[in-house]
């Protein structure tokens, strides 16, 4: 997972892929049939391990805003270097291999669906707490966020600096804000109408 997560899918051959897990050739067709079988498991360790890690907190059935601004504000932390220095495996994959190979691209559409699924239920949550604005799309609104998520990725694997992305966190920790923004003149609607029934 790492190897592929490192180079890619094309530059790493199983040449390399034997020296790295120390599994001889013939093994290695054995159980997975060919490269492409390894690097197919390779994605979905990465989903059970790193994805799944970093979506705990989001896909809990009490999630809300906190637990979506946490999450960016994790991918701005300087953390360790591997994380943001390789990007995404998911997105790395999404540019090279998912055009031309369908299972990869199978596995990579249910990331992308499994992230926007975890963002709208959080979303949803928020807005039924009122920590959103009651009109706020969640739907749209998660859409966009997976984009960011993706985007961030790929910002990492060409090698952007950290300060490039955590200004592009802020922007999305902005975005944020304004759809948890109150409305001003409703509240005071709301509140002008109950004193002058008390009235």
């Amino acid at each position: 997972m790492t190897l592929f997560w490192e180079r890619g899918y094309e530059a790493t051959s199983v040449q390399d892929l034997v020296e790295r897990t120390g599994v001889n050739r013939s093994s290695l067709y054995s159980v997975y049939g060919d490269k492409q079988g390894v690097f197919l498991a390779a994605l979905d360790r990465y989903r059970d391990r790193v994805v799944s890690r970093r979506l705990c907190d989001l896909e809990r059935p009490n999630s809300a805003l906190a637990e979506v601004r946490a999450y960016f504000e994790r991918l701005a932390e300087p953390g360790p270097g591997e994380r943001m220095r390789h990007g995404c495996l998911m997105t790395n994959s999404a540019v090279e291999q998912a055009p031309r190979d369908a299972l990869s691209a199978r596995r990579i559409r249910a990331h992308l669906e499994r992230l926007e699924a975890a963002f709208g239920g959080a979303l949803g949550r928020a807005r039924a707490r009122r920590e959103v604005r009651q009109g706020t799309d969640v739907k749209d609104l998660a859409r966009y966020l997976t984009g960011s998520a993706q985007g961030l990725g790929v910002m990492a694997r060409a090698g952007s600096s950290m300060a490039s992305l955590s200004g592009v966190v802020r922007g999305i920790l902005a975005t944020l804000e304004q759809a948890a923004a109150k409305d001003r003149s409703a509240s005071k609607t709301r509140t002008g109408g109950r004193r002058k029934k008390r009235a």
